[in-house]
């Protein structure tokens, strides 16, 4: 009985939130403010987890630098718990739907179990909720540092949230 109650426990405090606290939506904003210019320089998405360490402090894991479309991040180290994953969508292109999530980066996120973070090229926040895939804005364009060659609503208007139906529409999928 007690061994189930502790694991119980375990399960419970090891679930992602199902909104971020206001400590690592801090953090989020100051982690894309210094990463989300070098990103779009480089043109090559930047993506790691924001973990917290026994003491409380947040923090981000080692930053793996990708490809312009796609990240893998480095395994988070012991001793920590992932609150989040983050990445970059890289330097605008033409062609690219690259100011919302993508059905990856919010299915990939839900299969690991953790909320995620995506800056991009036209500047916003987005916070993904790991259990629901659902997604909201935290800040609208140019809240981060952009692309200067951002053409803005390429793919038609941008909203400020969607359901994971509502984004598989998006890219046609639904």
């Amino acid at each position: 009985m007690r061994i189930a109650a502790l694991a119980a426990l375990a399960l419970a405090v090891a679930a992602p939130a199902p909104a971020q606290d206001a400590a690592e939506m801090e953090f989020a904003m100051a982690l894309f403010t210094g990463i989300n210019p070098q990103s779009i320089s480089f043109n090559r998405e930047v993506c790691g987890y924001i973990v917290r360490h026994p003491d409380g402090r947040i923090d981000s894991t080692k930053h793996s630098w990708g490809t312009e479309a796609s990240c893998a991040n480095l395994p988070a180290p012991d001793g920590v718990v992932v609150l989040s994953s983050w990445h970059t969508h890289a330097a605008w292109g033409r062609g690219y739907d690259g100011e919302v999530p993508s059905l990856i980066d919010v299915e990939g996120d839900m299969r690991s179990g953790i909320n995620g973070w995506v800056g991009t090229p036209g500047g916003r926040l987005w916070f993904i909720d790991g259990r629901t895939g659902h997604l909201r804005q935290v800040c609208g364009r140019d809240c981060l540092p952009s692309d200067p060659n951002f053409f803005p609503e390429e793919h038609g208007p941008v909203e400020k949230e969607y359901s994971l139906e509502e984004l598989r529409a998006r890219f046609g999928e639904g």
